[in-house]
């Protein structure tokens, strides 16, 4: 009988070691993540953007990072983001930044339907979070806020794009 209990307790120590504690449910992953944005001008009337899907790309050396989405539309924005000031909280890119690398921040937006190609003039992107992921070990997460203005490849257009991005995942 002795045997019995020692049995239990041996499994019910085994079962309260083996819970994994969440390291962060005080910030948990959004449950919405992704980048929505307002496009503006040119051949955009207030259009909503709206990410179908995303992929960030951080570059080899750590310098840049990449983030490219597109909408269920087609409809394609990336933004490129230089090593100038790092990425951590409240990092401001400019765009038209060169770094030291000689990489440049920049916006590109590219129209489906009208085939337009739209590059960042003026304006930023401002990183208002990168984080550990909560649960999986080697992902991070960015977040922030996009204010640009983007000219047509021909000059004849302008448009702007407000926005945000939310707990976007990638590799660290």
């Amino acid at each position: 009988m002795k045997n019995l209990h020692l049995f239990q307790i041996l499994i019910l120590t085994l079962f309260i070691f083996s819970c994994e504690k969440d390291d962060d449910q005080d910030n948990p992953v959004a449950e919405n993540p992704g980048i929505n944005a307002t496009i503006n001008g040119g051949s955009y009337s207030n259009y909503s953007f709206a990410d179908g899907i995303y992929q960030v790309t951080l570059g080899g050396n750590g310098t840049t990072l990449s983030i490219d989405a597109s909408d269920t539309n087609g409809d394609q924005i990336t933004l490129f983001l230089n090593g100038t000031g790092g990425f951590n909280s409240n990092t401001v890119k400019v765009m038209g930044d060169i770094d030291s690398n000689n990489f440049m921040t920049y916006v590109l937006i590219r129209q489906h339907d009208t085939q337009t190609h739209y590059y960042s003039s003026t304006g930023s992107i401002t990183i208002t979070d990168n984080r550990a992921h909560p649960t999986e070990s080697g992902k991070r997460l960015i977040s922030g806020n996009i204010n640009v203005t983007a000219n047509s490849v021909s000059g004849n257009n302008s448009t702007t794009m407000t926005g945000t991005f939310l707990d976007l995942e990638f590799d660290n």
